[in-house]
């Protein structure tokens, strides 16, 4: 699977020991390696597994050679030449899958090509830029020099060079004389990058004014994004008919239609109106015609579709969409947690009432309820309260032992959900007042990075073992060099450390100190803490902090705090050997020189990121690491860099990689897929909040570490992404198909990987092109999306309706591309995600690895200057020394 694409790291060199040829060239690998896998349940023997390289358009060079002899021209194309391009693009496989919108563009930017005979278009070998049809004349098609084919007017070739620059499989030449309409892959790209960006904006700007669709979430709102469904109609078609019963609600993107009723014109409507609006929420009869005016494009979606990307009851989730925004407009409610607050959602009663209609009644006490008007008016005793206003709210915190004075009336048709006090109380375990207080203590430890880690349930524990103190202007909190084992979080007021006498620095309202000592035994206090005037602080004792947490998650967080010391120096770190090489330098096994810390150092070469100008690519890998602090998730410490090299100093993660284990375990069973899909889910829930799409789920991107737990490394492809990316990057067989087609993805094309993953545990293989190495091969059958099963397996099984919902080519169908979404699924039922967060489950399998402490102790006893060591293991080909590298732009490294 070679491919002239760049990578902006070093690949599987993210802090691990992986086999040297892991990095060669993907056409000169050894792939000696026999899994012992069967590549589907009831296959008589092993199958060979290759490790799967990846496909990266961000860098490449158009240069484009082909067809040089040619004279090109913007030619008008008539009617009967769009026809033609049409023709042809639907006969091939690939090109059959874009938008209508697509094909146009890519129509529309097709040149004219005439050229003589007996002359090259494209040669055997070549990197592909170009899609051909044939519009006048005949060309050959050979094979290693052998005629293959004879291609006449009408023929399209060349469509693969569309997706990626791989090179020709065949030669292409003319007979005589011909006429070809042509496109290059980066004219390509742009034009549906362009229509399909376009595209969405519109449409989100359309679904953005109707009102019915003002309470979405933005996931819901991408969700019904991604199921619109383009429909063009002719002059004096009839769009819907009155009295039909309708499930499609439309909007008009270009035209204009009338609206009839009893055959008489009432209004003519046009681009950005819509109608249609109640079949989504009822099998209601359509109430008016609705007939084009000339040409009219409209956008639609279906009331199944709508339910499939939301959930079976859509009035269920306008009414708890109405509610959340109520609840966060809220002073009193809007600080509960997000499981606090669906608990009072699904306890809520929903009323409808008529206009006129009393709501609350005056003599009702106040302080005993809650309620939300989700849609419609109230008249109140001062004027009228809207909808997404709550009632009762703030007096929910006291007791104010009144009553209301005035009647609440319903002035039109109203849905207001009610809940009652003590309802509230049960839903969040607590008083609001408590409740209140423990989640803002909850929100100041959550910014403790030593506590990041922790359970929501471990959370509260530990607020139950704090005590408050309250010290005087000039009292010492704790004094430098003395045994510490409390850990202080300033209430209120400011504290002053001080180091030796002086004042380095002072701490206030929120900020926390002492908190190594709770961790480290015989812990000196390294600095000594006064109140600067009136001080409150919270502080729990190490034994109690112990009481909560067990060993295992100890270890945890002594290895994050050990990761954390970002203090540590390029002249601190003891080489101890090489681990590693990549297209752009190397990977290498590290130790602090003082404290037994492993770490994994990788050296990226500026010549070489100079040459393939991917700055871009490696500040944007740096800045995601940096942010990410997840246990399941490589952790980057710190940055160097020097004349020749930049240094990505990461954690070491001694394991082994997911794709040997898989080697090893053949297909898992069904509970240990779960254990790891569900690591999977809860590591992309992680990214997916901060907004950064991974990109390269596959089994050579993963290890096993030493607990049996996956590490997610290499993030050379991930994004941080607003709305969406057009980059065909990634792993053919894991790729989505709107990764593919390049048509525009966001974070849900993760997890259609994960659902490539997922049968891959359960089966021993992927679902879509098994058998292939070619990428083009892997794309069609991707596309043409034959997803089959073992003859074996329970149609009802959950696994496979949770693997289903994931392998949607829709990606709104995947569970709404929502994380959250995949952890109810029926399929993880049962599975514990405190304990799997926290490494306390046991893991399905654990490496057998060999001690570091002897490559340590060898490395030790004859000590070597890093950078030496360095320059004595890279032998890499000279580049100019004297490069003009943008201004400032590794400034933070």
């Amino acid at each position: 699977m070679g491919c002239s694409c760049i990578k902006p790291d070093l690949g599987k060199g993210s802090g691990y020991i992986v086999p040297e040829n892991l990095f060669q060239d993907p056409n000169k690998r050894d792939f000696s390696k026999i899994s012992t896998r069967f590549p589907y349940p009831g296959s008589t023997g092993p199958k060979q597994r290759h490790k799967k390289p990846i496909i990266d358009l961000r860098r490449l060079m158009y240069a484009n050679s082909e067809a040089s002899s040619a004279t090109v021209n913007d030619r008008e194309k008539g009617k009967e030449d769009v026809r033609l391009i049409l023709e042809v693009i639907n006969k091939h496989s690939i090109l059959q899958n874009l938008d209508e919108d697509s094909k146009i563009a890519l129509v529309k930017n097709m040149k004219f090509y005439e050229i003589g005979p007996r002359e090259m278009i494209f040669e055997q070998g070549q990197p592909g830029f170009c899609f051909y049809v044939l519009f006048s004349g005949r060309v050959e098609l050979r094979v290693d020099n052998e005629r293959k084919a004879i291609l006449k007017a009408g023929s399209g070739f060349g469509e693969l060079a569309l997706l990626d620059d791989r090179p020709r499989s065949a030669t292409v030449r003319t007979i005589e004389r011909c006429s070809l309409w042509g496109v290059d892959r980066q004219t390509f790209k742009e034009a549906v990058k362009k229509v399909t960006a376009l595209n969405y904006e519109e449409n989100k700007t359309f679904i953005e004014s109707v009102p019915l669709f003002q309470t979405f979430t933005n996931a819901q709102k991408d969700a019904l994004l991604s199921s619109l469904v383009t429909q063009k109609f002719s002059n004096c078609e009839r769009i819907v008919k009155e009295g039909d019963t309708g499930d499609l609600f439309y909007i008009i993107k270009d035209g204009i239609v009338s609206c009839s009723e009893n055959d008489r014109e009432m209004r003519q409507m046009v681009k950005g109106d819509y109608f249609g609006e109640l079949a989504l929420l009822y099998d209601s009869k359509r109430t008016a015609t609705i007939t084009a005016i000339g040409e009219v494009k409209l956008v639609s979606i279906g009331r199944k579709s709508l339910i499939e990307v939301l959930g079976n009851n859509l009035e269920q989730i306008l009414n708890r969409n109405s509610q959340r925004i109520a609840v966060e407009k809220s002073e009193v409610l809007k600080i509960l947690s997000t499981d606090q607050k669906e608990a009072i959602f699904n306890t809520m009663r929903v009323s409808i009432y008529k206009a006129g209609e009393l709501v609350i009644s005056r003599g009702t006490p106040k302080g005993r309820n809650l309620w939300i008007i989700t849609k419609g008016r109230l008249r109140g005793p001062v004027g009228d309260i809207e909808t997404f206003s709550c009632i009762g709210d703030a007096e929910l915190l006291e007791d104010p032992r009144e009553n209301y004075s005035v009647d609440f009336v319903s002035e039109n048709e109203s849905i207001i959900a009610h809940i009652t006090k003590e309802e509230i109380e049960k839903c969040i375990e607590g008083t609001l007042n408590e409740i209140q207080a423990m989640n803002e203590i909850i929100g100041i430890l959550k910014s403790v990075q030593l506590l990041k880690g922790l359970s929501q349930e471990r959370f509260k524990l530990l607020i139950a073992a704090l005590r408050e103190i309250h010290y005087s202007n000039g009292q010492v909190i704790v004094e430098q060099n003395s045994s510490g084992d409390s850990f202080f979080i300033v209430k209120s007021g400011k504290v002053s450390v001080q180091k030796d006498g002086a004042n380095i620095r002072n701490i206030t309202k929120h900020d926390y100190f002492g908190e190594r000592s709770v961790l480290f035994n015989d812990f000196k206090r390294s600095a000594t803490v006064v109140a600067n005037g009136e001080v409150d602080c919270w502080i729990v004792e190490k034994k109690d902090f112990l009481n909560i947490i067990d060993d295992g998650i100890r270890a945890q967080l002594l290895k994050r705090i050990e990761l954390q010391d970002d203090i540590i120096s390029f002249d601190d770190i003891l080489p101890i050997k090489i681990v590693g090489k990549g297209a752009f330098g190397t990977v290498y096994l590290t130790a602090h020189k003082k404290a037994t810390i492993f770490y994994a150092l990788k050296s990226v070469l500026k010549s070489k990121v100079f040459k393939y100008d991917i700055y871009h690519n490696i500040l944007l890998e740096r800045n995601i690491m940096l942010q990410l602090d997840h246990n399941m998730i490589v952790k980057l410490v710190k940055t160097f860099k020097d004349e020749s090299r930049f240094y990505f100093l990461m954690e070491y993660v001694h394991g082994q990689d997911l794709f040997d284990v898989l080697a090893d375990l053949g297909s898992l069973k069904e509970n240990d897929a779960k254990f790891y899909a569900g690591c999977f889910v809860l590591m992309f829930q992680y990214l997916h909040e901060r907004d950064i799409i991974y990109r390269d789920l596959k089994p050579e991107n993963v290890m096993i570490d030493e607990e049996g737990y996956p590490k997610l490394i290499d993030f050379g492809a991930a994004k941080v992404i607003h709305g969406r990316s057009f980059t065909t990057l990634g792993t053919p067989h894991y790729m989505a198909p709107e990764v593919i087609l390049g048509s525009g993805y966001s974070v849900q094309a993760d997890l259609w990987s994960l659902g490539i993953l997922i049968y891959e545990f359960l089966f021993g293989r992927v679902p879509f092109g098994e058998d292939f190495n070619d990428p083009h091969e892997i794309y069609e059958k991707v596309l043409e999306y034959r997803l089959t099963w073992p003859i074996d397996l329970d149609p009802a099984a959950s696994s496979k309706n949770f693997v289903q919902q994931l392998l949607n080519k829709n990606p709104a169908m995947r569970m709404g591309g929502v994380t959250t979404n995949l952890k109810e699924h029926k399929w993880f039922v049962g599975l514990s995600w405190e304990r799997l967060i926290t490494k306390q489950h046991k893991a399905p399998y654990i490496p057998k690895l060999r001690s570091l402490t002897s490559d340590l102790s060898n490395a030790k006893k004859n000590p070597r200057s890093l950078r030496e060591f360095i320059l004595n293991e890279e032998q890499c080909e000279d580049f100019p020394r004297n490069l003009e590298f943008p201004t400032d732009w590794d400034v933070d490294f």
